[in-house]
């Protein structure tokens, strides 16, 4: 099956990864993980739901960074192969 027709079938998610044990991102994960646990028990209940709501704005942030970050290099992509097969200039 064709590239595209897996994007439209579902079968493909740019947006999906896996996480890699043992990974410097795995590490990062591990220990913000541990440092929010630690950071929250020494919160009020008031204050804890003020950190949630931080976090919340913060996901909300990475997410509209990591789409954005996505269209740009798709669209540099397409420009690379576009030049690359319609570029009959011959010049080095």
């Amino acid at each position: 099956m064709r590239i595209i027709e897996e994007l439209f079938y579902g079968n493909i998610c740019p947006c999906e990864k896996s996480l890699t044990r043992g990974s410097e991102y795995s590490y990062l994960l591990n220990l913000a993980e541990k440092n929010e646990e630690k950071f929250s028990e020494l919160l009020s209940p008031q204050q804890k739901g003020m950190f949630e709501k931080v976090k919340d704005c913060m996901t909300d942030m990475n997410n509209l960074l990591e789409k954005e970050a996505f269209i740009d290099g798709f669209r540099l992509g397409v420009k690379l192969v576009a030049e690359a097969i319609f570029d009959k200039s011959g010049d080095i």
